[in-house]
């Protein structure tokens, strides 16, 4: 399974379709047997339909139900598909629980398996940007020091700027120190997380 090629496939799905809300003209002009189709295809659950309600009610359009249940129906057909599944998690999304009892167990699986990768994926590349923002820090307290130090008139505010940002810079290591070790430990999860999900079969 392409499971590259069909996350981007349903994220290009995802990204087409409707709104949580709709303007009065989009009421008045809504087909809404196609508007169902999308929040079925979107996964979106049936408190929707509520909100497009309310929303056309406020501009007096009365929401042809039976119309946009059976286009939510028809997309979920689609979005129900268990190859869905994982690029549905590999792409951070959320599933709502709207496919049918026979299939949502293994779809909910194949789900997880695909946002563990993307959560773990998430966690290397926030550890690497606190990482990055640190080793930026020291260099920044280096030309402060230097700063500081040439302002400075008496020899006492001299040492006391060197101890202060000596304190900063260890404080800074042993942070370093510590994100180096939760990073190997992230990418080791990163690389379990895929090799689990290149199993589904």
């Amino acid at each position: 399974m392409n499971l590259i090629r069909i996350a981007s496939a349903l994220l290009i799905v995802l990204s087409l379709a409707s709104c949580a809300t709709m303007t009065p003209e989009e009421c008045r002009f809504a087909n809404w047997n196609d508007v169902g189709m999308r929040d079925g295809l979107d996964g979106k659950t049936l408190a929707l339909l509520n909100t497009r309600v309310s929303d056309c009610a406020e501009a007096g359009v009365r929401v042809d139900g039976n119309a946009y249940l059976k286009g939510r129906d028809n997309g979920l057909r689609s979005y129900c598909r268990l190859e869905n599944a994982a690029p549905l998690g590999l792409n951070g999304g959320s599933y709502e629980g709207v496919c049918p009892a026979q299939i949502d167990g293994e779809f909910r699986r194949r789900y997880q398996l695909g946002y563990n990768v993307y959560a773990a994926h998430a966690e290397v590349a926030r550890i690497d940007n606190r990482m990055q923002w640190l080793e930026q820090r020291l260099r920044q307290l280096d030309r402060d020091e230097d700063r500081r130090l040439r302002d400075a008139n008496k020899e006492d505010d001299r040492r006391r700027i060197r101890r202060d940002i000596d304190d900063e810079r260890h404080r800074i290591r042993d942070e370093l120190r510590d994100l180096d070790r939760a990073q190997y430990r992230a990418r080791e999860a990163a690389r379990y997380a895929e090799w689990t999900l290149s199993q589904l079969r």
